[in-house]
């Protein structure tokens, strides 16, 4: 571990939903090790570290930093880690500032590119210990945190995976007022969260542990508003500055983020580097959808890290 981090025993991470038995030879069951690190303005976040099977995989392949989503936390991405474990890559996720068990003020971001900030050092963290880039993957708030990261080239990273990603938002003219009034006279304000939980997935299951989950954020600022707003727009910008392999993995009924942003980075990003499956009647979390569609989209990100990590570094 990093000296920044200080290790803490290992124990199971907060299951997710199960992931399909027979995608790339999930490790069911694998523990993740807990840590937290010290950001340079003193915040400190949780890191959740899952390595695969050392019998099955005396060397890991890669190593993935996985980005979570808005008002949620890294021990909701369980069945992700373990499938990714299954294809000798080691996982590190982490509670984002203001969530989670990461400390923070709840859902408060005292600048736009705050978030953007602590991937870097997490990044810098994990580069000096493994010694080799990164692939990133992000989901929805994650995702354009990711996809900022890869296309202001602030790093460089192994390959980007995006699901969901928050790279455009449906907002009427009403709800831009009310944001730009509390911007100015309360940005810190909390008030209610307005994710519908129902439109997440179409797994009944999935949607009653979140509204159960102790850890999900129920509310927003309209400073955490504003780091989407002006990160959408500088992601769009960016996009035909990519670098790195992509893949998009995108839900066409979702109804959280909008779709068509992704479309539209899909479109400006180098067309040699992106490939992206679009699931058109998948809700917002892709990963937590209902059987068959889940095991569906396993299947499109193990088949594309298979091919890529065929490919020399």
């Amino acid at each position: 571990m990093d000296k920044p981090m200080t290790e803490n025993p290992v124990h199971p991470a907060e299951a997710g939903p199960s992931g399909p038995a027979d995608a790339a030879g999930k490790a069911p069951g694998l523990a993740a090790v807990e840590s937290r690190q010290r950001m340079r303005d003193g915040t400190e976040l949780l890191l959740r570290t899952w390595e695969p099977d050392p019998c099955m995989f005396p060397e890991t392949v890669g190593c993935v930093l996985l980005v979570h989503g808005l008002a949620e936390h890294c021990g909701r991405y369980q069945h992700v880690a373990e499938v990714l474990c299954g294809l000798g890559l080691r996982v590190r996720a982490y509670d984002q500032r203001g969530h989670g068990a990461s400390g923070g003020a709840r859902m408060v971001a005292e600048h736009p590119d705050a978030y953007l900030n602590d991937l870097v050092e997490i990044h810098d963290a994990a580069v000096r210990v493994w010694k080799e880039l990164p692939i990133l993957l992000g989901h929805s708030m994650g995702g354009l945190v990711a996809a900022r990261f890869a296309t202001a080239r602030l790093r460089p990273v192994r390959a980007l995976v995006l699901s969901s990603p928050a790279l455009a938002l449906r907002l009427s003219p009403t709800m831009l007022t009310i944001h730009r009034v509390l911007l100015t006279l309360a940005p810190r304000l909390r008030v209610p969260n307005p994710i519908d939980a129902r439109m997440l997935s179409h797994d009944a299951h999935v949607v009653a542990r979140y509204r159960a989950d102790p850890l999900v954020q129920t509310t927003i600022t309209a400073g955490v508003l504003e780091s989407f707003i002006r990160g959408m727009a500088q992601a769009q910008t960016d996009a035909p500055r990519l670098e790195a392999p992509m893949l998009m993995l995108v839900g066409g009924a979702d109804k959280i983020v909008d779709p068509g942003g992704s479309r539209t980075f899909f479109d400006h990003v180098p067309a040699d580097l992106r490939e992206e499956v679009w699931f058109g009647e998948g809700y917002h979390e892709i990963f937590n959808e209902a059987e068959p569609l889940r095991s569906k989209v396993f299947a499109a990100l193990t088949d594309w890290l298979r091919r890529h990590l065929a490919q020399p570094v």
